[in-house]
């Protein structure tokens, strides 16, 4: 999940190999053990695998979907769907941050292909006629919502937010 939405946003780094990114520790981390230096909340953009394990301090959104516990060897991962996750996906300050910067991305998109450009990189297919006017829809309320005379950076930030929150997004079938 964490690695889709780094390589849909343009932030994923794929360089391979190296030392681990340290965990970003919330100001609800606190304890005994807590690391001396945090990393940045993106991870730097690596990958998920580089991504340093504190065993006391676990990132929320990794645990939301399942990480398994450090303490303890695990044959198998579970698989839940569970409302931490959709909780998870509407507020971590990751998932906010990198659908700003995938709306960054797609303001340098021509306005016509902005819509279809959005779904082919999160859903690897071009929007439903329905899909594409109720997009626009969306993206002129939220344009009246924050006081943009067209859609700018903070509409297409929550129309990019949205579309990370898309089933077709979450879940592979």
């Amino acid at each position: 999940m964490r690695d889709a939405i780094l390589a849909v946003s343009g932030r994923l780094d794929k360089k391979m190999y190296g030392p681990p990114i340290a965990v970003h520790l919330t100001s609800f981390m606190e304890g005994r053990g807590r690391p001396g230096r945090q990393g940045p909340v993106d991870g730097a953009g690596r990958r998920t695998i580089y991504q340093e394990v504190r065993r006391n301090f676990l990132s929320p959104m990794m645990l939301a979907f399942d990480l398994p516990q450090p303490l303890t060897t695990i044959g198998r991962r579970t698989a839940s769907n569970v409302p931490a996750q959709a909780l998870i996906m509407m507020n971590d300050p990751f998932v906010v941050g990198q659908a700003q910067l995938w709306a960054k991305r797609l303001l340098d998109t021509p306005e016509p292909n902005r819509i279809r450009t959005a779904y082919e990189s999160a859903f690897g297919r071009p929007p439903t006629h329905a899909e594409q006017s109720a997009a626009k829809a969306f993206l002129q309320t939220q344009a009246k919502a924050h006081n943009e005379p067209k859609p700018g950076e903070k509409a297409w930030g929550d129309f990019c937010h949205v579309l990370f929150n898309v089933k077709a997004f979450v879940f592979i079938n």
